[in-house]
């Protein structure tokens, strides 16, 4: 018999009773339960009770009898109040939020007229909730804290809901005074920012993002429980501002679709390290990531149902469903199994195996959990740029500039490997920082060749922001010889004027 992925992990529940009763009228048992699994959409979960009513009693007590109770005694108080809230939506929002977990739903429809409607309520709204914090970074940077692209990536996150969205942006101030300093209020954070514990932690494996998106093209982020405790509070928050403002926001697109979170229990059971931080300190935590304006439009928590393993991560997940934001909440399902279950489970819910971080005995890879860090920060697979703090030699240019050729002797000094210098010649024109700003420009391309006038200011202005979050300077050259920084003007001109250029080219072919 040839068996599909679910057929492969109904098997699984069954193996043990087909070891022992291996005849015809068992054989019908299991064909049976294969039919009920399909009926089910593959939803092992909601398998337990109609398989266990087709096996033997001797073999119900074993076998799914310990597994029900452990789930129902450990992770009742969580798993009532993600029912609770599920019963609070209306019909369409049931629906909305099933076919975001099953990769199935639609990423924000977004109209000219919508932004500007908004962008105008968001700034009304903010002036009636301004605080000390905000006036302080109004006057650090007027133009950053009121800019398009800044206040749009609270209001994708809450789906263009006014009072939340400013409501986030205002706590999101506060703690990025409380642990950047409130000196950076009017900038955003960069790599060179970041203590070298911050950056240890974020090169430790304890996050992952996906190389493979999932089946809905949103970022699928991993979430080790094993590294718990491991880290002090304030090397969390700035690792946690860094993962989620710098790289899972970083472009519009992924602002719209959201992201995918993984939880995944690698911890060993008598492993005390998860409950160094006080239930406080993981309080502070969650809610700090809550004011982020990252929307994860799924999650999932994947637990052993080893002996011990369920009340380790109980007061974590318990905790958690509390804080995260009620949107997520009811994207969020609770999976039970050993590591071959849970993996099959993330990949009937859109995520791919192919890298998966994690092997079939619970056993992160470390080649694969870091890589992430070193292709998105260091070497720049995030649209095709790096970090700040590299601090490479190397250079690039733009071939659309106005301004006059750059001799290549004297001249890279001082100017890192993602810069973009405005110049002629192939010598500036191949550079690092340059190629990809036009492999960058070029992803856009098609949404700002069809967008009307104004739109294409905003689009400008947007991947203006999105290229300054990476660290990229745009660079030309002084009366001095010496490379000096483009202003947000001249940085939107050189966008625009590519823009323009890819065009030409586009027509002549």
């Amino acid at each position: 018999m040839t068996h599909t992925h679910d057929d492969q992990r109904i098997g699984l529940f069954w193996r043990g009773a087909m070891v022992e009763a291996n005849n015809d009228d068992e054989a019908v048992r299991y064909q049976n339960a294969l039919f009920i699994s399909r009926a089910a959409s593959g939803c092992c979960d909601r398998l337990h009770e109609p398989l266990r009513t087709l096996l033997p009693w001797d073999l119900q007590r074993r076998q799914f009898a310990p597994r029900r109770r452990l789930h129902q005694e450990e992770m009742k108080q969580t798993e009532a109040l993600l029912a609770g809230e599920m019963s609070k939506l209306s019909i369409e929002e049931m629906s909305k939020a099933q076919d975001d977990v099953h990769c199935i739903g639609q990423t924000i429809i977004e109209t000219p007229e919508l932004i500007h409607r908004a962008l105008v309520e968001f700034g009304e709204e903010a002036r009636a909730q301004s605080n000390t914090v905000y006036k302080v970074a109004l006057q650090q940077n007027r133009k950053y804290v009121e800019g398009e692209a800044f206040r749009l990536k609270f209001l994708r996150c809450n789906l263009f809901e006014i009072k939340s969205s400013v409501s986030q942006m205002m706590k999101f101030l506060q703690y990025k005074a409380k642990y950047f300093g409130i000196d950076k209020l009017g900038s955003d954070i960069m790599l060179s920012d970041l203590t070298n514990e911050d950056r240890d932690l974020l090169q430790s494996g304890f996050f992952h993002v996906q190389q493979c998106k999932d089946r809905s093209g949103r970022n699928v982020v991993w979430f080790f429980n094993g590294f718990l405790g491991m880290w002090k509070k304030d090397v969390m928050i700035r690792a946690h501002y860094f993962l989620n403002f710098n790289i899972l926001t970083s472009d519009p697109e992924l602002q719209k679709r959201g992201n995918v979170l993984v939880y995944y229990d690698t911890a060993q059971p008598g492993n005390n390290a998860m409950h160094r931080l006080k239930m406080s300190e993981q309080i502070e935590i969650l809610d700090f990531t809550a004011s982020v304006p990252c929307r994860y439009s799924g999650f999932h928590v994947c637990l052993k149902t080893g002996k011990d393993t369920l009340a380790l991560n109980n007061a974590v997940v318990a905790c958690a469903t509390r804080i995260i934001p009620r949107y997520t909440r009811v994207r969020t399902r609770l999976h039970y199994g050993s590591d071959m279950e849970l993996q099959y489970k993330l990949q009937d819910h859109g995520i791919s195996l192919k890298t998966c971080p994690v092997d079939e005995n619970g056993v992160v890879l470390q080649d694969v959990a870091k890589i992430w860090y070193e292709k998105s920060v260091l070497n720049g697979v995030f649209n095709g740029y790096s970090s700040a703090s590299d601090k490479g030699s190397d250079s690039s240019s733009d071939n659309g500039s106005s301004m006059t050729k750059v001799a290549p002797s004297d001249c890279f000094l001082g100017v890192r490997r993602n810069d973009v210098l405005l110049g002629r010649g192939t010598v500036v024109q191949f550079r690092p920082g340059n190629i990809c700003f036009r492999n960058f420009l070029n992803e856009h391309y098609d949404a700002y060749d069809t967008a009307s006038r104004v739109t294409k200011g905003r689009i400008v202005a947007e991947l203006s922001q999105t290229l300054k979050s990476k660290g990229v300077r745009f660079l030309k050259a002084g009366k001095d010889k010496k490379w000096v920084e483009c202003d947000d003007r001249e940085v939107e001109e050189t966008i625009a004027r590519r823009f323009r250029s890819a065009r030409k080219e586009k027509r002549r072919k």
